[in-house]
């Protein structure tokens, strides 16, 4: 038997809730998840708390190798 019909009606409706959300996590785009990360690291990681701003840069990392270069203007 397919997963989906052993399912329950309400556990298909949280899979597909589920992964509508995760589409439109994805099609954040990198300069956005970048920019975000920013603004949190500006506004909301307190000072000394080195933990969370780690957090954020390597965030930053991940997404800025996703960037897409060729327009940079430099």
């Amino acid at each position: 038997m397919h997963p989906l019909q052993t399912m329950s009606f309400a556990d298909r409706e949280m899979l597909t809730y589920r992964q509508r959300q995760q589409l439109k996590l994805d099609a954040i785009a990198p300069e956005l998840r970048i920019k975000y990360c920013f603004e949190f690291l500006k506004s909301y990681v307190k000072e000394g708390d080195d933990d969370m701003a780690k957090k954020c840069y390597d965030g930053i990392a991940k997404w800025i190798d996703r960037i897409d270069d060729s327009e940079f203007h430099y």
